[in-house]
């Protein structure tokens, strides 16, 4: 009988020294790795440029000419900043409300004329990457609109978000905001509106895709003449940011790589690549 009770004792000990072992193993493994290594900067420390997905040109899917742009201009900055795609409306409301964040595509002019920041005197703007140019666009078969006055008790789609109601203001016309470049299209095609007002080269992609031609506009007469660059809220990091954005565009500008670009897209250079800056409403 006394064996029988040493035995247990001994295996008692011996069981409660290895919950002992097990359990520190536990506490040791529990504990977290130590390093003096930096950690990489998260997606929330990153500068966000809210880039306004408004259709197939600049697809919230990461596809289309103005992401294949923004991805060729920013190239390995891209891997520094969060490069947010979301709806056009949404974007820029929250650009409006980030105060370190950066919009695309964009301008002081847009800026400017849109309202979407009330206070633009701590905006700053990138180069040029491109140039913008709107124009209206009649129905098939119709003449093309040569003038402001030409617009006049017609019904008018228009990009939402757009100046256009402002710059033919006191034309008579009505407008109807889109927020679809396609859908924008589809309305002109099936006579659901009278005129259309689009971009080019935006509005050139869009009736690729659509295996039509181009409807009848006049290529001389524009309403608004602008460019495509990003902008953010001025900050320290901002800046630095812009800085070297600037600096690969006149990198690619000189290479010659911009111009293959646009070429590559089916655009003339010639006529697409104007001035790095110039004096805006903003400034």
């Amino acid at each position: 009988m006394i064996g029988f009770r040493l035995f247990s004792l001994a295996a008692l000990l011996m069981a409660l020294l290895a919950f002992s072992t097990s359990q520190h193993t536990r506490a040791h493994a529990a504990e977290p790795e130590t390093s003096s290594e930096t950690p990489a900067a998260t997606n929330q420390d990153k500068i966000r440029v809210y880039a306004t997905a408004w259709g197939m040109t600049l697809a919230e899917d990461g596809t289309g000419f103005y992401n294949d742009l923004a991805r060729l201009v920013m190239g390995e900055l891209m891997e520094d900043i969060r490069y947010d795609l979301i709806p056009y409306r949404r974007a820029n409301r929250t650009f409006a409300q980030n105060n370190a964040s950066c919009h695309y595509p964009s301008t002081l002019n847009y800026m400017a004329a849109t309202g979407i920041v009330e206070d633009t005197s701590d905006l700053i703007e990138s180069y040029f990457f491109l140039r913008s140019v709107a124009h209206i666009f009649s129905p098939y078969g119709s003449k093309p609109v040569q003038e402001k006055a030409d617009v006049s008790g017609k019904v008018i789609a228009y990009p939402m978000g757009a100046e256009v109601p402002q710059l033919l203001d006191g034309y008579g016309a009505s407008f109807i905001p889109v927020n679809d470049e396609t859908g924008k299209a589809d309305l002109l095609i099936n006579g659901r509106v009278e005129l259309m007002i689009a971009y080019m080269p935006d509005v050139k992609f869009v009736f690729d895709s659509l295996n039509r031609i181009l409807p009848p506009y006049d290529p001389t007469f524009t309403i608004n003449d602008d460019n495509i660059a990003i902008v953010c809220h001025r900050t320290e990091a901002t800046t630095a940011f812009i800085n070297a954005v600037n600096d690969r565009v006149q990198q690619l500008r000189d290479s010659g790589k911009l111009a293959s670009f646009l070429q590559e897209n089916g655009l003339d250079p010639a006529y697409y690549l104007g001035a790095l800056v110039r004096p805006t409403l903003g400034h």
